[in-house]
């Protein structure tokens, strides 16, 4: 669309010559205005046919953008995201230098590392990174077995990046994600790193991958490759590791390549390593999609129930800030205020929203447990009481976070301090399990899963909000140190 792919589709064979193709439905939803649309064939880049065209009555251009104005395409994940291709030309280049910095970091750190994935295939294949990639490929040969051990190492790799100033977001016990700002402070390209390691004779490289094709001498020692004149290691026999991700068919071009992993695999992975990205990427797409605050609602009301029991000049935490606006209300009412979210995106909007700096704003992944207790610590050696707002985010957790999150309040709760959980009650009519802005949290479940915690819950209040054309009830809980007995004290709101 105006010289921009978006989207690489495989064509069904058709005797009478008529193809049919549903446009996915994440793309569905953006194409309203006229655009220049050309199909061309993907393996030979060979034009079929251009035309301009409309969708739907807009005469304007169509831009399909996100809020920073970055063209997205269908990525193989079947959602839309920001791409090399139609971004800015130096793009590549700064990726490709960040990846060259931070494999020279861990090499220093002795960690035998090399590229892998769409980095890896467009390098041997075509010569450079592939246009409709988005990042830069790692992983690093873990030469422990076991899955605890392996998780060790890489809690060790995180500590000595950050350590060095970057900024790691741990996807799972084995896979970190090295994140890049620009000079705005907005989130400009990533890295991935993935772990690699034998188990019982097989070649394991979390998320996907899990096999026998793979051996040590295909991985180490590494060779090199140069791109734009950027050197970075690569597997020892990559054509080993690309037929074991891709197929026998890895050198014939396919941008609607799909990682389909066995089920036993990624049952196993998550036992090992667990998920702690879940829903992380749907809330960073939420907030680049919409740069105007967004949220569950209006929370001055619930702030200011809240507030009625917290003391004057009080430590609160605002517990997945969001946009950060109802940080910024709590802070203007003489607290400090700590917020925290696991979505860079929203962190970003959070900051610019701040305009007197009332608020510290800082990166948080409930669903990490070790992280999650360790920022606890932190909040107790302030030696204050803390008070926690949770406006709609804990219903966002899957129940995992959640085990964690209680874990973390009976660290944090101290004194007089108490968390105060507000949360959509009933099912959403759209509910989709990708979409957790759809969950919901009876105080059903929560009185259920704390049980053997030494919490006490009281259910405070109940009513009601608009959410997409539905009503749905919303309940208020406040937890704090105690036993596991509850007392219902409901108020109507």
């Amino acid at each position: 669309m105006d010289g921009h792919r978006v989207w690489s589709a495989r064509v069904p064979y058709a005797e009478d010559g008529v193809i049919a193709l549903d446009w996915p439905k994440a793309l569905r939803s953006r194409l309203s205005g006229a655009t220049s649309l050309t199909i061309a064939d993907s393996a030979t880049g060979r034009e079929l046919d251009a035309r301009e065209i409309r969708f739907g009555r807009s005469r304007q251009r169509l831009e399909l953008t996100d809020a920073r104005g970055r063209w997205l395409a269908m990525t193989k994940w079947n959602r839309l995201g920001p791409v090399l291709e139609g971004r800015d030309e130096e793009i590549g280049r700064q990726l490709l230098e960040s990846a060259r910095r931070l494999v020279d970091d861990l090499q220093a750190g002795d960690y035998e590392v090399y590229i892998v994935g769409g980095t890896l295939l467009g390098i041997v294949r075509d010569g450079g990174l592939m246009p409709h990639d988005d990042d830069v490929d790692l992983a690093f040969y873990c030469r422990a077995e076991n899955p605890i051990d392996v998780g060790l190492t890489s809690y060790k790799m995180e500590r000595s990046l950050q350590r060095r100033g970057y900024t790691v977001v741990r996807h799972s016990l084995a896979h970190l994600e090295i994140e890049f700002f620009n000079d705005a402070g907005e989130p400009d390209h990533y890295v991935d790193i993935f772990t690699g390691f034998f188990h019982e004779g097989l070649y394991c490289q979390p998320f996907a991958l899990r096999g026998p094709e793979v051996s040590e001498s295909d991985l180490v020692p590494v060779r090199p490759y140069t791109v734009d004149g950027i050197e970075l290691p690569g597997p020892a026999v990559p054509e080993a590791w690309l037929g074991y991700a891709y197929g026998e068919g890895w050198r014939v071009p396919d941008p609607t390549f799909k990682f389909e992993t066995p089920r036993p695999t990624r049952r196993r992975f998550e036992a090992w390593f667990g998920v702690f990205n879940s829903g992380r990427v749907y809330w960073d797409k939420s907030y680049l999609e919409n740069e105007d605050s967004r949220g569950f609602g209006d929370a001055r009301r619930p702030i200011r129930m809240f507030l009625r029991n917290v003391p004057p000049d009080a430590r609160i935490l605002d517990l997945g800030c969001g946009d950060g606006r109802w940080s910024v209300e709590l802070a203007k009412s003489g607290h400090s205020v700590t917020a925290v979210d696991y979505s860079h995106e929203a962190l970003r909007l959070a900051r610019a929203h701040d305009d007197e700096g009332l608020v510290d704003f800082r990166y948080l992944n409930v669903n990490d447990s070790a992280s999650l207790l360790e920022f606890g610590a932190r909040m107790l050696g302030t030696g204050d009481e803390w008070f926690v707002f949770a406006h709609h985010s804990v219903q966002a957790l899957p129940k995992a976070g959640r085990r964690g999150l209680y874990r973390f309040l009976e660290l944090v709760l101290r004194g007089q301090g108490f968390a105060e959980i507000i949360s959509d009650s009933t099912f959403s009519k759209h509910y989709e399990h990708g979409r957790p802005s759809t969950w919901h949290l009876p105080t059903e479940w929560l009185e259920d899963e704390i049980q053997d915690c030494s919490l006490a819950l009281n259910t405070l209040r109940q009513g009601w909000r608009i959410d997409t054309g539905q009503v749905r009830r919303v309940e208020t809980v406040r937890i704090a140190a105690g036993g596991r007995s509850t007392s219902n004290r409901r108020e109507n709101s």
